[in-house]
Parts: C-alpha cells; sequence; structure tokens
C-alpha cells in the first residue's frame, strides 16, 4: 500500500495543507529580521525561502499527475528531502549570521530558530531522511548559541538537549502518525474505487437484467398471443359441439379434447403469472367487486366438473351480504378460490367440497376469509409452509398432474391484498386452504333498463371485430348461443364504421388486426362517440393481457378486457350485465 498512487496522493494533499501555515511562518520571521535588522536582511530571506517553496509545489503538483506511474514515489521523496534541507538549512544559517552579526538580539534569534525548529518538525515528512533533515540543522545551531548565552553552563547545555530530545521525540511520532493517517487514506481511496467499480458493474448487470427482462417480456407476450390464439379455437369450439353432441363417444371425445386444451391453458396462465411473481409484478388492483356473487358464480361454473367427478360442492356464507360487497381485487380473490378449488377437486376421491367465507367489520373496514375445505389426505405440519413455493408439491400433487405453480400465485395474490394464507387438516379427513384480508365496504350501483315486458331475455346485438377466421366462426358460434345477433367485422377500420353507422350492445375488439388495430380503432370509436350523442360499451377480447397491455386498452376507453381463449362463463357475464345495464362506473 504505501507504495501504490493512493497513498502517494495522500501524502500529497498532506503537503497542500501544510503549505499556508509554512509560507504564513516565513512571512513573519522575514518581517521580523526586517525589522530587528535591516530590510535588506527580510527581503533576502523571504525571496530564498519563497522561490524553495514555490518548487516545492510545483514538485507536489506534478507529483499528483504523475501518481500512477512507475518511480513516482522515489522522485518525489528525493525532491522533498532536497527541498527540505534547502529550507531548514537555509533558516538555520540565517539565523546564525544574524546573531553573529547583532550578538544582542541572541534572545530573538533564539525564538526564532526554536519555533522555525518546531515547525519543521512537526510539519509532513515522506521519508525519515526528511525528517532529520527538517530537525538537524536547526539542532546545530541551537546548541552553540545556547552555550554562549548561558556562559558555557553544563546545566543549560543539558537542558537544551532534553529540549531538543523532546522537539525531536514529538515530531517523530508526528510523522508516524501522518505515515498512518496516509495508510488509512489510501486505503478509503483503494476502497472507495472498488466500490465504484462494483456499483459500475452492478449498474452494468442491472442494465443487461432490464434487457433480459423486456426480451423476456417480448417472448412471453408472443407465446401469449400465438398460443391462446389457436387454443381460443380449440376450447371454443369444443365448448359449443359439446352439447350439440348425442353420442356418448364422441361427447367422451370432445370432452377429452377440452380437458387436454384446459390444462395447457392453466400450464401457460400458471407461466405468465409466475414470471410477474418472480419479477414483482403480482400487485393488487382493486375495484369495487360483490365477493358473494363471485363465489356463488365460481361454484355454479364449476358445479357440472365437481358432478363429473361424483363430488357435490357448496358455499356457505357468514355475514350479511352488504359485508361481502368490497373495493379489493376481485381477479385475484377469484383466481386464489379456483386455484384452491382445483386443488381439492384433484385430491378428494369422494365427499363435499366447501367453500366458507366470512365477513366482518373491524376497525372501519371488512375483515374478509374464505377457505376451501376438501376431503382429500390433508398437509403434514413440515411441508404447511413450503407447499406455497414454486413448484413445491406433495406427492398426491405429482400424481394428479400438477405444475406446482398454482399455490404460488395464490401466496402471491393474498400478498398483493395486504392478507395472509394458510392450510390446516380436518381433525378427521381433509384439508382447509384459506386465505384473509381486509378491505374497505363499497357501495355497487346497480342499474336495469330496457328488460323486455313479461321477463324475457333481450336478444343483444353485438359487434365482434376479429382477423382471424376461426376465432370469427366461433364468435358467430358461442355468442348465438348466448342470445346474441352478431355483426362481424374484419379490422379495425370496418368496426370503426361500423359503430359510427348503427348502435350495438356490446363490441368485442380485437387487438392484432391489419389496417387498423383495435387500440386505433377504439380511438377512433371514442372520438366519434360527441358528435352521435352515443357512447357504446367496448371490451377488448384479445390474448395479450399483460399488465401493461390491459392498462393500455383501459386508458384509450375500453370499458373492459376479456382474454382468450374465450372464458364462457365471463363472456355470459358481461352479456348479461350488457343485458341489464349492470356496469357500475368503478368498474371502467
Amino acid at each position: 500500500m504505501e507504495q501504490s498512487a493512493e497513498f502517494l496522493r495522500a501524502y500529497l494533499d498532506r503537503y497542500r495543507e501544510m503549505f499556508p501555515v509554512r509560507l504564513a511562518s516565513v512571512a513573519a520571521i522575514g518581517m521580523i529580521a526586517g525589522t530587528l535588522l535591516t530590510p535588506a536582511w527580510g527581503v533576502m530571506f523571504l525571496l530564498i525561502q519563497f522561490a524553495a517553496y514555490a518548487v516545492f509545489l510545483m514538485v507536489v503538483k506534478q507529483a499528483d499527475r504523475c501518481a500512477g506511474q512507475p518511480g513516482a514515489l522515489r522522485r518525489v521523496r528525493a525532491w522533498t528531502e532536497l527541498l527540505t534541507l534547502i529550507l531548514t538549512g537555509h533558516a538555520a544559517v540565517f539565523v546564525w549570521l544574524a546573531w553573529r552579526a547583532e550578538p544582542h538580539l541572541i534572545l530573538e534569534c533564539l525564538l526564532l530558530l526554536v519555533g522555525n525548529m518546531v515547525l519543521g518538525g512537526l510539519q509532513v515528512h515522506l521519508s525519515w531522511r526528511g525528517f532529520l533533515l527538517a530537525t538537524v540543522p536547526p539542532s546545530l545551531v541551537l546548541c552553540p548559541m545556547m552555550w554562549a548565552l548561558s556562559g558555557r553552563d553544563p546545566t543549560v547545555a543539558i537542558c537544551t538537549l532534553v529540549f531538543e530530545i523532546g522537539v525531536i521525540a514529538e515530531a517523530w511520532r508526528q510523522q508516524t502518525s501522518n505515515r498512518r493517517a496516509a495508510l488509512a487514506r489510501a486505503e478509503r481511496a483503494v476502497a472507495a474505487e472498488t466500490l465504484r467499480h462494483a456499483l459500475e458493474a452492478a449498474e452494468q448487470e442491472r442494465i443487461r437484467s432490464d434487457e433480459a427482462n423486456r426480451a423476456k417480456s417480448k417472448f412471453l407476450a408472443m407465446i401469449s398471443h400465438d398460443v391462446r390464439t389457436p387454443l381460443n379455437v380449440v376450447l371454443g369450439l369444443a365448448s359449443v359441439l359439446k352439447p350439440r353432441l348425442t353420442d356418448t363417444a364422441q361427447s367422451e371425445l370432445v370432452g377429452e379434447i377440452e380437458s387436454a386444451g384446459g390444462m395447457l391453458l392453466r400450464l401457460l396462465n400458471g407461466v405468465l403469472d409466475l414470471s410477474k411473481i418472480e419479477s414483482g409484478e403480482a400487485t393488487a388492483k382493486p375495484a369495487p367487486v360483490d365477493l358473494r356473487e363471485a363465489l356463488q358464480t365460481i361454484a355454479g361454473v364449476w358445479r357440472e366438473r365437481v358432478i363429473e367427478l361424483g363430488l357435490t360442492i357448496s358455499v356457505t356464507f357468514d355475514g350479511a351480504p352488504e359485508h361481502f360487497r368490497v373495493f379489493a381485487d376481485g381477479a385475484k380473490v377469484e383466481q386464489t378460490v379456483i386455484n384452491f378449488l382445483s386443488n381439492a377437486l384433484k385430491l378428494t376421491p369422494a365427499g363435499c367440497i366447501e367453500i366458507r367465507a366470512s365477513a366482518r367489520p373491524c376497525a372501519g373496514e371488512i375483515a374478509l376469509r374464505i377457505a376451501v375445505h376438501d376431503q382429500g389426505p390433508g398437509v403434514p405440519p413440515e411441508y404447511r409452509e413450503t407447499v406455497f413455493e414454486p413448484f413445491e408439491q406433495l406427492a398426491e400433487g405429482r400424481a394428479a398432474g400438477g405444475a406446482g405453480l398454482g399455490l404460488a400465485i395464490c401466496k402471491a395474490n393474498v400478498h398483493a391484498l395486504g392478507g395472509r394464507l394458510g392450510v390446516d387438516n380436518e381433525p378427521d379427513r381433509g384439508a382447509i386452504f384459506w386465505f384473509e384480508f381486509k378491505a374497505p365496504q363499497v357501495e355497487l350501483v346497480d342499474v336495469r333498463p330496457e328488460v323486455l315486458p313479461g321477463g324475457s331475455r333481450r336478444r343483444l346485438k353485438v359487434l365482434a371485430a376479429e382477423d382471424h377466421p376461426g376465432n370469427r366462426r366461433l364468435l358467430s358460434l358461442v355468442l348465438d348461443q348466448l342470445g346474441a345477433d352478431v355483426v362481424l367485422a374484419e379490422d379495425g377500420a370496418q368496426a370503426a364504421t361500423a359503430c359510427a353507422e348503427a348502435r350495438y350492445d356490446l363490441v368485442l375488439m380485437d387487438v392484432m388486426m391489419p389496417v387498423m388495430d383495435g387500440v386505433s380503432a377504439l380511438a377512433a370509436i371514442r372520438a366519434a362517440e360527441p358528435a352521435l350523442g352515443r357512447r357504446a360499451l367496448v371490451f377488448m377480447l384479445t390474448a395479450n393481457v399483460f399488465d401493461e397491455d390491459v392498462a393500455r386498452y383501459m386508458a384509450a376507453g375500453a370499458d373492459g378486457v376479456l382474454r382468450k381463449p374465450i372464458e364462457l362463463p365471463e363472456l355470459a357475464r358481461v352479456l348479461d350485465r350488457a343485458r341489464e345495464g349492470r356496469f357500475v362506473a368503478a368498474g371502467r
């Protein structure tokens, strides 16, 4: 470390700190000499001292520029030793000559010499030779002057010697302290430089990581769109075809297609959700939601599957209906319940699966607890924490064909809601997967205009913009089955024109289309509405459903987003609400 550039720079900084004090002392000695002797003595002293210090200052500046070069420390040491000898030697000789010229000024000369000796000894020294060169010349002059002043008294000589030893000892201590301070400063400089390089490396890693994340996002977006589009057709046509078949064997084959497609979709959704968890993007997006209605809808959608497995399902509520109407992320609640329910179906050989929900007012909010009780083998105590980690599964879960992502997604969802989750075992058999959180209570506005006389279901007029022929065919079949008359558009420009020419109860808008994409078409529709005096209800129907995509659609004026593959219960819910006018403002 003593041979490093940082060590040399630390010493050079100490020299710079020394210069003002040394120059002030030189100026004082010069003025005193000019006053006690003659101005010529003072001027001569100042010229030589200031010239030496000017050279000293240039040496320091040059050394600072060349601190990293080989031999820099050796050159600086040689120059500083030479200049120290010149400065202290000249001061000692000057005092000696002044005393010889004016013997009656011996006390004044002694004080100047002692002061110069102390200052020279306590100044910065890069080597032990420099230290000696700063203290020895004044000492050589001090001894004969004190001997003469004392009348050759041995006692005074001894005292003078003790004084010089004390000054030299203190100067040596100061020199040691300077060296240690320079070493410490050099070490700090090295540590700071190491830290700077580490920060630069970390920043480069962050940039590379951001680039990798962007590449991953693009890849996932491509996979999401390119896989969901054909999968939408497969699952949609299977769901349309299945209830129309009367042949049991054919119906079972279609059911297997539907099951396999559903498994592929769940795997795709799991991978996308897990990528959000890993990137820390699993944040809640609260909106007014009726969790009582949401849980009943989940049970209704899954009831047919439950019956096929020879099981039963029940939903029980503990709490007033209005306490289940809260401001929360309903999608995360639903996804968590569905994942718990999916696990329960895979692991329950027989019996009843129960969804239990409670809502209690608590400190101005509603404390909610939702639990799914199954009749499976239960979860051993040692696995109750790890079972919520990605790809951590019990043997029963692996045997049932799970991917090990569902409960990890549940954990991220519940944490985003600000709650907690866990699993307990029933006393006799089964497991209870539960989660709880708090949310503000809200009022849901329910407006129901335009219901036909007699309570019959009014057929909707729906505009569907879709460039994929298979998806257009699917939308025609599905919407007809759900009680809607469909007008099809092959691109965004056709959809914008159709909206300007006629009124529709609902517009389903694909995003990636030729001529004009869905977002541009939505902007064109919204721009034309003030002149038309009406507002279209527009839902984006797309395979691009990343959070940033959904935010872009909503910012462009969409009323909601439906994702591909089409989830028939969700589409049916949107149609029912469009039919009954039940879209609340907070849901837009």
